[in-house]
């Protein structure tokens, strides 16, 4: 893949870990095993239930909340909130957004914002050394925070591991339990640096795909009423008028899937999804791409 200069030049070296960027490579191949086996099983799925249940029922009280006041709500935020919450608890246990606190919730959003935007040093490695449009020295300074934060949240859990007398947590009620366990068992390469860069790629990976996929969502079908209506229609016969929808419920609302895989076809996270770099010289439909040549997939073009 092709590194990004604002990504490239951090102080950081996130890029020599990340398993967004890392080539193909031992540790590139270690990371996505750790991910398969330990993170995105269907196990530790069905084990988080409860809690994207719980966080649900959060953000619902909080339209209620805002809806009986006659207040407005942004509702872009108020998914992002949700989707960073429930990865926090997901990864540590606890909340990390509060809602009288924006530090880490501005942390994270200026990361993707930052790492979104156009940057003519990517195109001009001349430039690259001005910085012309501050996007390295704010993505090296939100990077910080968010790595200081990781960092003192896995040093709190190493400490409360050491004192309650086990290294290793027979029992892993989530993923940065599970992560310490593969480091003190030593069956991989593996340490609380890759744990670090890791949950980063999580945190920013994991939280915008779902936010921004839920506000286009609600977008569109305030858009087009008829196809609101229909899927209002569908969960009053089959789940009922008020009641909570369960994630058993999904596979019997045919309708409001259709509409999930509308939304992602209309208004993919990542359109252009993540640059990549020609390892060589190949042709496609009689075009010639030359080795070394940055490749931009347009998914939404696909779509």
């Amino acid at each position: 893949r092709k590194v990004p200069e604002s990504i490239l030049s951090q102080p950081y070296q996130h890029h020599e870990f990340s398993l967004v960027w890392l080539p193909v490579s031992p540790l590139w191949r270690s990371l996505r095993k750790i991910c398969n086996m330990h993170i995105f099983t269907n196990q530790k799925l069905d084990a988080n239930q409860d809690l994207r249940r719980k966080k649900i029922k959060d953000l619902l009280a909080y339209v209620e909340e805002n809806c009986s006041a006659g207040k407005a709500i942004d509702f872009g935020q108020a998914a992002f909130n949700t989707s960073l919450n429930l990865l926090s608890n997901t990864i540590f246990s606890i909340d990390l957004v509060d809602p009288n606190e924006r530090e880490f919730k501005d942390t994270v959003w200026g990361i993707m914002e930052e790492a979104g935007k156009p940057n003519l040093s990517d195109h001009f490695p001349l430039l690259k050394m001005l910085d012309l449009q501050g996007i390295r020295r704010r993505n090296t300074l939100y990077s910080g925070k968010m790595f200081e934060v990781l960092d003192r949240l896995i040093d709190q859990r190493l400490k409360q591991r050491q004192e309650h007398g086990c290294s290793i947590s027979t029992e892993s009620k989530d993923t940065l339990d599970t992560l310490l366990n593969i480091i003190q068992e030593k069956s991989v390469e593996f340490d609380t640096k890759h744990i670090k860069h890791l949950l980063a790629d999580l945190f920013i990976a994991g939280n915008d795909t779902t936010s921004i996929t839920m506000e286009w969502a609600m977008a569109e079908l305030l858009h087009n009423p008829k196809v609101l209506s229909k899927a209002k229609l569908e969960l009053k016969q089959t789940v009922g008028k008020g009641s909570p929808i369960d994630e058993s419920d999904i596979a019997r609302l045919p309708y409001l899937q259709a509409v999930v895989k509308e939304t992602f076809r209309l208004h993919p996270a990542v359109p252009l999804l993540i640059p990549r770099k020609a390892s060589e010289g190949v042709e496609i439909a009689s075009v010639t791409v030359p080795k070394g040549a940055q490749v931009f997939v347009n998914v939404w073009a696909i779509g």
